[in-house]
């Protein structure tokens, strides 16, 4: 998950809870105490409640960054400020939300901004309380005091928690940083292997039965014979076997000629091998430093299309998609549950599990779309940094 999805989710539920809180102060507001504020209160209570919605919307509506959140976090204090102001000030049951803007803010910022925005809602109540009639109402201040400390002891709880938070979260962030340049070495290790064994299986296995077939064949020349025929037959079925393993090895087209070619090749085999037709759309005018993920996602993507969606129709698509380049690999088969792709490996099935590490160590990431009885869709995308020119 991307940063910004991170803070779009944290937003939505902060804005819950805010629609929440606006809720139970009216609530505290009905119970039977008097308020000469009342009317005034009706007003405030229904434009605050019509500012929490709207942020409620916006959150899964709209692109968020920091500053909605730092304006949203400011927006609150001001109304919980108001609500408590018009019902009771520092006796308001509304000063009871002021806890949940420190806590909210630890979650979503680091502990500098969590420790001014403690202050502020401390500034606050404190304001409004001393501003409001109430004040002159016995033990006031010491009341006042009380609650203030309370509200400054859980902002500092909450900017202690954000201080860890944010250790532990740099922490992860260097530990998946380890992990994705110690794939990306596990990658380029197997890549070289397979090239190497590819180029080995060429260079001898391969050189050696063709040798052995044009002694055959000019045996058969000067001697026709039942037995040789079998013979060559088999040797020409082994070196076409070999020249299939050498592919799905390393495709020396891949380096030869592109990302499209080699994708049409592993399309037309997988087909033929999967029993389904295959469609294939390419818009990809520029290649990547990273086609070899693709191709390798693009492998087993159709070959799942054959083993276990037991689909009759494929479509593969590799298509530029704004700052990324995009495979797509699409049947109508069987589909599945994607929120079950982790439990996969229980049952040794770790193909897309694998797929997914191998993108994200390069920076991008896998989508999936499925339903039971509705096919699957199998997006991979990558990032288009790093792009080394023009096909020719």
């Amino acid at each position: 998950m991307s940063e910004a999805e991170v803070l779009a989710a944290s937003e939505r539920r902060v804005a819950w809870l805010r629609l929440a809180a606006v809720g139970l102060i009216v609530a505290a507001e009905r119970l039977p105490h008097p308020n000469p504020n009342e009317p005034t209160f009706a007003v405030a209570a229904v434009l605050v409640l019509a500012y929490a919605v709207a942020a409620l919307a916006f959150a899964y509506r709209g692109p968020l960054d920091r500053t909605f959140a730092l304006g949203t976090t400011v927006a609150d204090v001001l109304s919980i400020t108001v609500l408590a102001y018009l019902s009771g000030g520092a006796f308001s049951d509304a000063r009871l939300a002021y806890f949940l803007i420190p806590i909210s803010v630890a979650f979503r910022f680091g502990w500098r901004i969590t420790l001014l925005v403690t202050g502020l809602v401390v500034v606050a109540y404190d304001l409004q309380a001393a501003t409001h009639p109430a004040r002159h109402v016995k033990h006031a201040l010491a009341f006042l005091a009380v609650q203030s400390g309370y509200l400054a002891w859980i902002g500092i709880a909450a900017t202690l928690f954000s201080g860890l938070l944010a250790t532990r979260t740099q922490r992860l962030i260097q530990l998946a940083a380890g992990r994705r340049r110690l794939l990306a070495e596990v990658m380029g290790a197997e890549e070289r292997e397979r090239r190497e064994l590819a180029e080995a299986l060429h260079d001898g296995a391969i050189q050696s039965l063709l040798a052995a077939r044009q002694d055959v064949d000019e045996s058969l020349a000067a001697h026709p014979d039942e037995v040789l025929e079998r013979a060559r037959a088999a040797l020409t079925e082994s070196v076409s076997d070999l020249r299939s393993a050498i592919f799905e090895l390393h495709p020396h087209v891949l380096q030869q000629a592109g990302l499209e070619p080699a994708l049409k090749a592993v399309a037309e085999r997988s087909s033929r091998r999967g029993g389904f037709d295959v469609d294939l759309y390419v818009h990809y005018p520029h290649r990547h430093p990273d086609e070899a993920v693709l191709l390798g996602a693009a492998r087993e993507f159709l070959a799942n299309a054959g083993r276990h969606a037991r689909a009759s129709t494929v479509t593969v698509m590799l298509a530029e998609d704004g700052d990324a380049i995009a495979l797509t690999v699409a049947d109508d088969g069987v589909g599945f549950d994607p929120a079950g792709i982790d439990r996969f490996v229980a049952d040794a099935h770790i193909g897309l599990l694998s797929q997914r590490e191998r993108l994200e160590s390069c920076g991008g990431r896998l989508e999936i779309v499925s339903a039971p009885g509705k096919g699957t869709a199998v997006t991979a995308r990558l990032p288009q940094r790093g792009v080394s020119g023009s096909r020719a």
